[in-house]
């Protein structure tokens, strides 16, 4: 199975600030559709706002699950066959990332592999530490140490080395000072919660109380996933950054985390 790194925990500022978010507005509106980024502004403010979370040691995956031991759970015939992805040499090397499975999949297998799909706390503080890292590598934003994408017409960007998936730990450069690798891209990852909306379909910010191990809300429509993917631009990289996901993609796929005991 896939090493687990050891966190032993802590209090971090989760969220965004207004100049956080302002800052990633900036850089979004480097990218070649930057005039469109008004129309993401809502997902931006979904981080909002930074307050202290308190999260117990656990365990985290320092790779992405890969297409090899998912296919492990299939012929133990605990994990559904993925959605497209078995038909396409793309999606299929072993050492890339799984994609195209949903949520109840990823956490089946990590279920079968002896943990669970990690809160959405435990992902930020592995992604950021205890300081609050913008990126999982320190506080500047460097294309060459991620398999990102661009905000454009065609999200694909080779600029990296990769058009589309790359191997897990391809970017050891890009690791955290833990040694987790491909927390900002190469794929969007699955975590635990589900993502907060009201009636309106808006996304809520966090409250600004401090809380300690929050699980997110009891039920939703759609499951946060975390990271960014290679189809996803700079401000995607960052650690703070969350999104809105159904089900199965080309660009989603998961780590699992684990208790201490």
């Amino acid at each position: 199975m896939t090493e687990r790194v050891g966190m032993g925990g802590g209090s971090f500022p989760m969220g965004s600030s207004p100049l956080d978010i302002k800052r990633a507005l900036v850089a979004c509106q480097e990218e070649p559709l930057g005039a469109h980024c008004d129309d993401r502004k809502i997902f931006f403010l979904a981080e909002a706002q930074v307050h202290e979370v308190t999260v117990s040691p656990y365990t985290i995956d320092r790779t992405e699950v890969t297409v090899a031991a998912y296919a492990r759970c299939e012929a133990a015939g605990v994990c559904t066959p993925r959605a497209h992805g078995q038909r396409d040499p793309r999606f299929d090397r072993p050492d890339l990332p799984v994609t195209y499975v949903d949520w109840d999949a990823a956490r089946a297998f990590c279920a079968w592999a002896g943990g669970r799909l990690p809160t959405e706390a435990e992902w930020e503080l592995a992604a950021r530490g205890s300081l609050g890292r913008q990126y999982p590598w320190g506080e500047v934003y460097n294309g060459f140490l991620c398999n990102h994408g661009a905000f454009a017409p065609d999200p694909s960007d080779a600029s990296d080395g990769f058009a589309g998936l790359a191997p897990v730990g391809s970017f050891p450069d890009g690791a955290t000072p833990s040694g987790i690798v491909d927390l900002a891209g190469n794929v969007a990852e699955w975590v635990a919660d589900f993502y907060d909306v009201d009636p309106t379909g808006t996304p809520h910010g966090y409250s600004p109380l401090p809380q300690v191990d929050p699980r997110g809300p009891a039920s939703g429509v759609f499951h946060v996933t975390r990271g960014g993917s290679y189809e996803d631009d700079a401000p995607r990289m960052r650690t703070a950054s969350r999104m809105p996901e159904l089900g199965p993609k080309a660009t989603v796929g998961f780590r699992c985390a684990g208790d201490v005991r």
